[in-house]
Formats: structure tokens, sequence, C-alpha cells
């Protein structure tokens, strides 16, 4: 399945969200219950991708920032890891990054690349057609070995190695890499 505009839905308060099943109950909870709630509040932001008339898969989008928490010590240090890679005049004490809130795949389209689809898709967009800045994606990732390596294969990276025994990893993608990379291809 090829992700096109005609693919993409933006959810709306009126819009019937049934019949998707991603196998976690968390994120099923979240587009059935949560979604168009997040949406009214202007939270978050729910896609759907549709294929032949089904709900594929979905994903949330909100504006948040990185940043240092000065108060943690491995906050600081992977801060600093992070800063290191960033050239010394733009360094800065936060930085403008999106969240995937949700990401969600039906089970029939699992491990057929859907969600690597999309993140490339979201890669692309906060490059060519955002409309803010944005130089990072963020994502709580589950902790659990399945999800985390999902990201990392998604060139996701971890924020600080104090929540490597939390229920979610923290993990970033740096889009300006990705943009050098992009124009340099052309």
């Amino acid at each position: 399945m090829l992700l096109s505009p005609d693919s993409l839905v933006r959810i709306s308060p009126d819009m019937g969200l049934t019949g998707f099943d991603c196998g976690d109950p968390d994120l099923n909870e979240f587009l059935l219950l949560d979604a168009k709630e997040y949406l009214a509040e202007l939270l978050a932001v729910t896609y759907l991708v549709k294929d032949n008339g089904r709900f594929a898969a979905f994903f949330s989008l909100a504006n948040v920032k990185l940043t240092c928490d000065p108060d943690s010590p491995e906050g600081r240090a992977g801060w600093n890891k992070l800063s290191r890679t960033l050239p010394n005049k733009k360094r800065r004490k936060t930085y403008p990054a999106v969240k995937l809130g949700r990401l969600g795949v039906c089970g029939t389209y699992q491990r057929k690349g859907l969600g690597s689809r999309i993140l490339d898709w979201l890669k692309i967009s906060f490059i060519t057609n955002n409309k803010t800045g944005c130089r990072f994606i963020t994502v709580d990732a589950y902790n659990n070995p399945r999800t985390v390596s999902f990201y990392e294969r998604n060139g996701f990276r971890f924020l600080t190695v104090g929540d490597a025994g939390a229920d979610t990893r923290q993990m970033y993608f740096d889009l300006k890499p990705f943009y050098a990379l992009m124009m340099k291809q052309g």
C-alpha cells in the first residue's frame, strides 16, 4: 500500500471511527474514544490511513519542544549529547518539534512496511510542507523490543537512558540531516 494524499484523512468531529483493531487496547481506545476530544481541545490532530475504504492505520500529531530538564543529571547528559550534534551557533535551550502521539496499524497491515511509510511521509512533510519551524520528530515509544526496534530502524534515537526501565522511551528523529540527504539526492 502506498501513501497518497487520497489515502490520508484528517479526522473530523462527526466522523465514524469503527472497525479498527491494531491489537493494542490503549491505541484502539485512543482512536475510538479520545482522538476527537484531543481535536476539539486543540491538543492533537489524528489522521487515518485508508485502503480500499478501510482504516489501515492512524497517527496523531501535536506540537512540542525538546528541552533540557535542568534538575536532572540524566536529562542534562542526554541534552548535552544531542546538542553536541548541532552547530555551536545554533545551540539553544529548546528546539521546535512535533510529537507523534500515537501510531497504530491495523492487524492485517502489520509487518508490511506501512508504519515505516507513515514515518517517511511525516519526515518528508515536515521538511517540505511544514508551516512552522520543526527540527525534530519525537515519540514516547512503548518500551518493548518490537516497538523500540521499529523506531530505531526508522532512524529514531533515545533522548536519554534514564527512562530505560519506564513504560515508554523518549526518542527523537533529527530532521536536519534527513533534509540535507534529501537535498543532496535532488
